[in-house]
């Protein structure tokens, strides 16, 4: 059901975003980033890790409802995730669980980069562990 031009699932991540701000810097939180303000849409995420998996995920977003909502969705769907999960990641489990709309969906491939910014931080955060 939508209210408007945007589904239910939209209104309620815009209205009431899940896990916004960013996690402050340690040895165990991860950044990855991508997009440009000036092009309409900016994605921040950070993610403590804990045993292989992401314990924690927050994000900063500037954009539309829906890249707002995109990025409030996502951060429950990673919490739990591991490396592998973030490399397989793709924008369409967004747009289908939103019902994003067509136009609006190049938003997310800038989402998909900064998830992808944030497995080759996770991978960087492997080696030097190594």
């Amino acid at each position: 059901m939508s209210t408007g031009q945007y589904s239910a699932s939209v209104v309620e991540h815009f209205g009431r975003p899940h896990n916004p701000g960013r996690l402050p810097e340690g040895p165990d939180v991860l950044y990855g980033t991508a997009g440009d303000e000036s092009h309409g849409a900016r994605f921040a995420l950070s993610a403590r890790i804990a045993a292989g998996r992401i314990a924690e995920a927050r994000f900063e977003a500037y954009g539309c409802p829906h890249c707002i909502a995109a990025a409030s969705w996502l951060t429950t769907r990673l919490t739990g995730a591991a490396l592998e999960d973030l490399e397989r990641w793709s924008w369409r489990e967004a747009a289908t669980a939103l019902d994003v709309p067509a136009e609006k969906r190049g938003r997310l491939l800038i989402l998909e980069d900064a998830v992808r910014a944030l497995a080759r931080a996770w991978r960087d955060l492997g080696e030097l562990r190594a």
